[in-house]
């Protein structure tokens, strides 16, 4: 029986191949944006998943708000030994701490030096607590000691080429002081796989820090995973944790801990100094109701060709039931001719989706692997959707043309078609509103990027060249600094311990009349750091004196700080005490706020301190637009005249910021393509109903031409009823599209207001397209010659 279905489909899909190539690609192009959005989800879904152990890990995460949510990643040293003391619930513990915040660290093994990001102190627990395989060495060891350090296969080829590295020596400054360490090869770990929160390239043994790493107090880009015994519950572990902490603090702390679940850190985490940055479970909402809406978009196009169709093919179902076809026959004939076409879309949605993988990846900044495509998961989801796609589609006109009644169809009666007209017009409404409702969403993401991009953040960042310090240049600053200063082509020059866009030093600070410690950000840097990065000043003096000894401190503080102290006024502020952890010192100036991170958060509360260049960490050197590449070669030569035992490492801020919003970069262009696509595919649908409506008034057009209709009228008749159903899916989709995207413009701290034009230009990007796409139609129907019109049937 479904053989016979089968050859009846094929028949039918090679007689009417213009209806069929416009159902394929429709439903193919659906398919094939399903299919590679659902490919980008299960990539973010499966973050950290790999470790056998997932559900049981958990990371200690840091409070510093009123309302004790958590706002830290990173915290202090001594939680983890004493959780695993004190509570027989945890399992094991493992600590790490990622060296620079931002700052690369210098990594050297005889003529090879480079600059590093990925370097850490690890437990030898990380092994035990997650599954980062070793290629060589023992994993209950090879952290044990003190100065060893394991290395990924991918550092393993940088540094020693076809050496074996068990036993060679590195040596680094992780410090970034000056002061190198050496540190010998333990262990090679395979490169930790991409759907992970945690990358690393060097692992050196924890005890071999300076730090006292029991201490409870201080925020160190330091983090804290805990191991639970099978279950054992988190939330009555973290409902001891108030208890514990003030019991091994021994004084009130001014922050509160709690448990993150490690599947919970890639999309559900949005916390201050994270390791890298994260996704966030939004995106996979979206992007999963974009794929979604194309794809029912393709379906309904499906169905409003099968319903236009069902006069043309009333005449076979009469015929057929005649002949004592049943209805359940005729339904599974129908749904056999859709299912084929389901799965012949699917087959050109594989294809499309292998070839376009790469320009995939390279938009989202995934690494999905061609290899994906062949593995029996995908096959056979992909099989499902097509399947899933051709019954879907295909229900509703198999039911409808099975209904019809055999002598009412062999009398040509239409009636039976009004339905079927009400639904389509429906349809056509509901699949406009949804591609205007996507174009509106692509407008708005669009236009706050462009907020993100122009908005002042209280700083300069064009034009500077940040460069990381070290001990050579940190000898010679000076000498180096003048002999720069000469050419014309650079502004300025400044230290700092940080520079923004890489990292934050979170410290708690007193501050006069206030009875409660601030959590500030501290920035240490010299008398040039304002006057470089152009911060503005409110009150007070600008340059503060340098720390010298029996002097009390000077500091800046910005508008944020007054906030938090109560502080009225920068006037008012000035001359306040100001208590870092025992250094005594007088707010002399108040600047304007700068974000130092991306726009999704207010501004930083920050305190700036003039110190010597031994605690900064960064070089930042602004030079002119002008000439940019000689100006490079200036610093470069230079730089290997002054400092040539170390390799020269730079980043332009300007970039660095950019990179803090790619994720919603990557986001509005993907938003761009996938609207584009689904006007495209509910343009098919459209040119598919315009074609049969024109057909279908054949006779009506020859008989107004013969009267003395002209050419406009006529075309005017035969596209005013799709401009009609796009008007109304236009009114339809506004209030939708305005909703969903104030809630996502709520990631934004700083966000634009949602105007008119917006909507008025997805309206009439949909108007134009629409009837761009029936004015072939149409045309050409009009201008046909009445005689052919009128010989019609």
């Amino acid at each position: 029986m479904w053989m016979n279905h089968l050859r009846v489909a094929f028949r039918t899909v090679r007689k009417h191949k213009g209806y069929g190539i416009i159902n394929v690609a429709g439903l193919s192009m659906g398919m094939a944006c399903t299919i590679l959005i659902l490919l980008w989800i299960q990539d973010e879904l499966s973050y950290d998943r790999f470790h056998t152990k997932a559900d049981r890990i958990f990371r200690i995460v840091f409070s510093t708000s009123d309302d004790g949510m958590p706002t830290n990643a990173n915290g202090s040293f001594g939680v983890g030994p004493a959780l695993k003391r004190d509570f027989p619930e945890v399992v094991e513990t493992a600590r790490i701490r990622k060296m620079g915040q931002g700052v690369t660290r210098y990594v050297g093994y005889g003529e090879k030096k480079f600059y590093e990001s990925l370097f850490f102190f690890a437990e030898p627990t990380l092994f035990s607590v997650f599954d980062f395989p070793l290629i060589q060495g023992d994993p209950a060891k090879a952290l044990a000691e003190p100065n060893t350090v394991v290395i990924t296969e991918s550092m393993a080829r940088k540094y020693f080429g076809k050496e074996n590295p068990i036993g060679k020596t590195l040596e680094t400054d992780p410090y970034n002081d000056g002061e190198l360490m050496f540190f010998r090869v333990t262990g090679i770990a395979k490169d930790p796989p991409h759907p992970s929160h945690l990358h690393f390239d060097f692992l050196a043994s924890y005890c071999s820090q300076r730090e006292d790493t029991d201490r409870f107090s201080g925020f160190y880009q330091h983090f804290t995973y805990v191991l639970l015994n099978r279950g054992r519950s988190a939330r009555s572990l973290e409902n001891k944790l108030p208890e514990f902490l003030h019991r091994r603090w021994r004084e009130d702390p001014w922050y509160t801990l709690h448990l993150q679940p490690l599947l919970d850190i890639h999309l559900r985490s949005g916390l201050k100094s994270e390791i890298e940055p994260n996704g966030n479970i939004l995106y996979v909402h979206v992007f999963f109701a974009v794929a979604l809406l194309v794809l029912i978009i393709a379906c309904i196009n499906f169905m409003n060709l099968a319903t236009a169709r069902a006069a043309r093919r009333a005449r076979e179902v009469g015929i057929r039931k005649a002949m004592g076809a049943k209805r359940k026959q005729l339904i599974g004939q129908f749904l056999g001719e859709s299912i084929l076409l389901g799965v012949l879309s699917g087959a050109v949605a594989v294809a499309a989706v292998t070839f376009l993988l790469p320009a995939f990846n390279s938009l989202t900044g995934k690494a999905l692997s061609p290899s994906l495509l062949t593995t029996p998961l995908f096959l056979m989801a992909t099989a499902a959707i097509a399947l899933a796609v051709g019954i879907l589609s295909g229900i509703y006109p198999a039911f409808f043309l099975s209904a019809f009644h055999p002598m009412g169809t062999l009398r040509q009666d239409t009636t039976h078609t009004a339905s079927g007209a009400v639904l389509r017009r429906a349809l056509v409404v509901f699949q406009f509103a949804l591609s205007i409702a996507i174009i509106v969403a692509t407008l708005v993401v669009h236009h706050q990027m462009d907020h993100i991009r122009s908005r002042p953040l209280g700083y300069d960042k064009e034009q500077i060249m940040a460069v990381p310090l070290n001990k050579t240049l940190r000898q010679n600053f000076a000498a180096f600094r003048d002999e720069l200063m000469k050419n014309p082509a650079i502004e300025n020059i400044t230290t700092s311990s940080l520079v923004p866009t890489r990292g934050s030093y979170h410290m708690a600070l007193d501050f006069e009349g206030l009875d409660e410690r601030l959590s500030q950000v501290v920035y240490l840097v010299d008398r040039e750091f304002l006057d470089t990065y152009g911060l503005k000043l409110l009150a007070g003096k600008k340059k503060q004196q340098p720390i010298a000894k029996g002097k009390s401190f000077e500091y800046l503080v910005s508008e944020r700080t007054l906030d938090e102290a109560g502080y009225a006024s920068p006037q008012e502020a000035i001359g306040k005490l100001v208590n870092l952890e025992g250094d005594r010192g007088h707010i002399v100036g108040v600047v304007k706020d700068i974000n130092i991170y991306s726009l999704h958060r207010p501004s930083y509360a920050i305190c700036y301190l003039v110190t010597s260049i031994a605690d900064h960490n960064y070089i930042s050197i602004r030079v002119r637009p002008r000439d940019l590449s000689s100006t490079l070669d200036t610093i470069r030569n230079t730089w290997q005249r002054m400092v040539p035992d170390y390799p020269l490492d730079y980043f332009f801020l300007d970039a660095s910021f950019a990179q803090l919003h790619s994720a919603e970069q990557k986001m509005s262009k993907v938003f761009s393509i996938f609207s584009v696509l689904a006007i495209v595919v509910a343009c098919l649908g459209l040119f598919g109903l315009a074609a049969h409506t024109a057909a279908d008034k054949t006779k009506e057009i020859g008989i107004r031409k013969v009267l003395g209709a002209s050419v406009s009228s006529l075309y005017l008749l035969l596209t005013r009823e799709f401009l009609r159903w796009v008007a109304l899916a236009t009114l339809i989709a506004w209030p939708a599209a305005y909703i969903v995207m104030q809630r996502w413009l709520q990631n934004f701290f700083y966000r634009i207001t949602i105007g008119w034009e917006a909507f008025a230009a997805a309206a009439g990007v949909a108007l134009v397209v629409s009837l761009l796409t029936v004015s072939y139609q149409s045309i050409k129907a009009a201008i046909a010659n009445p005689v052919d019109s009128l010989r019609y049937e």
